[in-house]
This record gives structure tokens, C-alpha cells and sequence, in this order.
């Protein structure tokens, strides 16, 4: 039998020219999964304690995203889960994190810092909207309109804060859209439980209100020397979405499959909590460490107000508030500006 021969020296053999072509464009169409799947060996996502972080805390205790990974090929990127605390607001842009949870007005002025450069960040999902309401222990404040110079309105963080925000919302809808910043020379920014102690506690108190969220707020709605003069849904004319997941687009564009991955994860999440919620905040109390009852915090969340759902609601209004009031420069022409490609199709606002 003759035997090949092996021949050095000369060119090199090549293709035809469209076959090389065809070849090199298959290469460019199908090389982002190929580097997804080699570069993408850990998912990285921040949370922060809250009942807005029950979506995650369902998504976590499930593995929901370990299973969408696994259905779009990334069986090997490993999930990390990391509380980061007020730090999250900034994890995307340190690098800390590939997808943070922060409220919206947070969002909104991580979108101005970095809109049209390569570090853009965007929501990719809504978490929940859950009433936040405004209590004072002053017999004579009775609504928004009644606070006078000695009042002191507590909340998380001044200004560019959820509750900071939605202060601003509620006298600039009392008292005309010029006067949104009334309250703020009165406003303090104390911690929501050391808050909630000053409120309720013996004299001398160094408050006299708090804007406060879920779980305190429910106590605080038993308590028979405080009034609500204030709920958010009635300054947001409804539910509107106050915490979402952000990524940057840059991550979403070398790891759609993993962006996907997560959005479905929470879509997933959301429908386990609307057909269990009692169960779901068993899931909740566990991670948190909380010493709550179940029972209670559960229908507290059947509120017809409380809603749980990745579609955005009502964010275009509440980022062109804060243009309005001088709190960013730019906000969004249109509420998908603000949100990953993935929600265009949604009817979100």
C-alpha cells in the first residue's frame, strides 16, 4: 500500500476565500455563548435585608437560579449570594457584584452617573411595592400639612432615600410641586429600629414621626398614640415599584444567558409567593433570623396595595419627580430607558 507523503515547505493550504467568510462569521455569531460558557464561572448577587428581598429569598432557598442556568447550558457557574448592606448601592460599580438589589430612587442616580458609558447600569427586574407609611406621635399633626419648625421626621437617608423621597412627594402634593423640599430642613436620618425605639419609647423623645417601611410600621399601626398622616401609594397615586435588581449592560451583553437565567428565576419566584405566600415567609423568617410571626407578617402582605412582580410600575413617574425636584439632572424620556431590553415587551410604566 503506498504511503502518504508529507510534504514541508511552501504555503500552507488554505480555504477558499468564502468558505473562510462563512467560517470567520460563524465564529463572531456564536462566539459570545462560547465565551459566556468558558469566562462565566460565578454569579454574584447583593441583596439587602427587607421584604422587598423576599422574591430573592424565595429565588436562593429554591436554587431557582442554579435551575435557569442549568437550563440554558451554565450548569457550572456557581450562585453567590452576599448581603452587603448600604455598601449594595455602589457593589455594581466597585465590581463587587454582577447584579445588586437597590431601591428605585437609587437606581435612577446610578443610571444618570453612568448613562451612555460602558459601566451603564439598568434595572432588570421590579421587586415588590409595599405601602410605606409616615406615623407621628404629635397630638396636633394630623396630616402632611401640620408639621411645623420642632417637628422631626425620621428616615433611613436624607434626601435621595426611598422615604426621604416619598416625604418629598407628599408635601409637594399638599402644598404645590416648588414646595417638595417643605420638610426637609426637619427631617433626620436615623436607622428604621432606632427610630422606631425613639417614637415609642418614654420621654424626652428626639422625634416626633417616622417614615418607616415592613415589619415596624404594622406595630407602629397598633400603637394607639400614633397616628398615619401619610401612605405612600396615595403620594404615588397607586403601587409603584420601590426596589429592583440592576445590572450593568455590559455584563447583560457578554452573559444574556445568565441575565436571562435570573430574570426567570424571579418570575418564578414571584409566582411561588402569590400561590403560597404563608409559606413563603416561613422562607423569609428563616433566612433573616427574624423572630416574627408568620402568620401576621403574611396577611400583612395580602394588603391589595403590596404587590410582588418583576413588571415595573409607575418608575418613570417617581424618576421624573426627582428631575423635577432638582435631585438628578437627567431622567428618562421613557420608563424603559431606565430598564434592561428583557422588560420592553412587559407593560410596565
Amino acid at each position: 500500500m503506498p504511503h502518504a507523503t508529507l510534504k514541508t515547505g511552501g504555503a500552507a493550504p488554505c480555504l477558499p476565500r468564502r468558505r473562510f467568510l462563512a467560517a470567520s462569521a460563524a465564529f463572531v455569531l456564536f462566539a459570545p455563548s462560547i465565551l459566556q460558557a468558558q469566562t462565566l464561572t460565578r454569579l454574584r448577587i447583593a441583596v439587602q435585608p427587607g421584604l422587598a428581598a423576599l422574591p430573592l429569598a424565595i429565588a436562593q432557598e429554591a436554587r431557582l437560579v442554579d435551575k435557569h442556568l442549568a437550563a440554558r447550558g451554565l450548569r457550572d457557574v456557581a450562585v453567590a449570594w452576599t448581603q452587603l448592606g448600604a455598601a449594595t448601592d455602589n457593589a455594581l460599580l466597585a465590581d463587587a457584584a454582577d447584579f445588586a438589589a437597590v431601591s428605585l430612587p437609587a437606581l435612577v442616580l446610578l443610571w444618570e452617573r453612568t448613562k451612555g458609558s460602558p459601566r451603564e447600569v439598568r434595572a432588570l427586574a421590579s421587586l415588590a411595592s409595599i405601602p410605606q407609611m409616615l406615623f407621628t406621635r404629635n397630638a396636633r399633626v394630623n396630616t402632611i400639612r401640620d408639621f411645623g419648625p420642632d417637628d422631626r421626621i425620621a428616615v433611613p437617608v436624607l434626601r435621595v432615600g426611598l422615604h426621604a423621597l416619598l416625604v418629598q412627594m407628599a408635601a409637594a402634593q399638599a402644598f404645590g410641586p416648588q414646595a417638595w423640599n417643605r420638610y426637609e430642613s426637619i427631617m433626620v436620618e436615623m436607622p428604621p429600629a432606632e427610630a422606631f425605639a425613639a417614637l415609642t419609647g418614654p420621654e424626652p423623645r428626639t422625634i416626633t414621626a417616622h417614615m418607616s417601611g415592613p415589619p415596624l410600621q404594622w406595630t407602629q399601626m397598633r400603637d394607639p398614640r400614633l397616628a398615619r398622616v401619610a401612605e405612600s401609594t396615595a403620594v404615588t397615586d397607586g403601587a409603584a415599584t420601590q426596589n429592583v435588581v440592576s445590572a450593568r449592560m455590559s455584563f447583560r451583553a457578554r452573559h444574556p444567558d445568565a441575565t436571562a437565567a435570573l430574570l426567570a428565576a424571579l418570575d418564578e419566584a414571584m409566582q411561588t409567593i402569590r400561590r403560597d405566600l404563608r409559606n413563603s415567609v416561613d422562607v423569609f423568617l428563616r433566612g433573616q433570623r427574624m423572630d416574627m410571626n408568620a402568620g401576621e407578617l403574611a396577611e400583612n402582605l395580602r394588603d391589595p396595595n403590596t404587590t410582588f412582580d418583576t413588571t415595573p410600575n409607575r418608575s418613570l413617574f417617581m424618576a421624573q419627580f426627582m428631575r423635577k425636584a432638582g435631585l438628578v439632572k437627567q431622567s428618562p424620556a421613557a420608563w424603559g430607558d431606565i430598564w434592561m431590553p428583557e422588560m420592553h415587551a412587559r407593560n410596565g410604566s
